[in-house]
């Protein structure tokens, strides 16, 4: 008998550690949000099945626009740019959720001339111009 080729029981090894790869990986992209949506939004910003993100950036840009007033009664000559931790941490903002019930997170840039504008990072969206520096 030649005794250099798999037997049942290598393969039957193998095929079981495949498995569990294969279910591990699948939990973890469970997990990430890949594979499922949830029914119920935490934000009031859903729209028929899809969810409204700029509703989330109009209430960070609302906010943020209140900050700026409250603690630059004069305004700024540069542009203020405000983290939705200070927001939320100074009571401006409540935490905000995506359609999956993941933490969001951001920033808004209030320009000299007092008009805000909100970067948001929710999952897998990102409003365009979106810099992970300003967090």
């Amino acid at each position: 008998m030649n005794k250099k080729g798999w037997g049942l029981r290598a393969e039957l090894g193998f095929l079981l550690l495949f498995l569990v790869c294969l279910l591990v990986a699948t939990i973890g992209l469970h997990r990430l949000g890949v594979f499922g949506t949830s029914s119920t939004n935490i934000n009031s910003g859903s729209q028929g099945s899809g969810f409204n993100y700029s509703e989330i950036e109009n209430k960070v840009s609302e906010a943020a626009r209140k900050y700026y007033y409250n603690n630059y009664p004069n305004g700024s000559s540069d542009t203020v740019i405000i983290s939705t931790n200070t927001l939320k941490n100074n009571g401006y903002l409540s935490p905000f959720y995506d359609n999956l019930n993941r933490e969001c997170r951001g920033y808004a840039k209030v320009l000299p001339t007092g008009v805000s504008v909100s970067y948001i990072r929710c999952g897998f969206y990102k409003t365009t111009g979106y810099s992970e520096d300003y967090e």
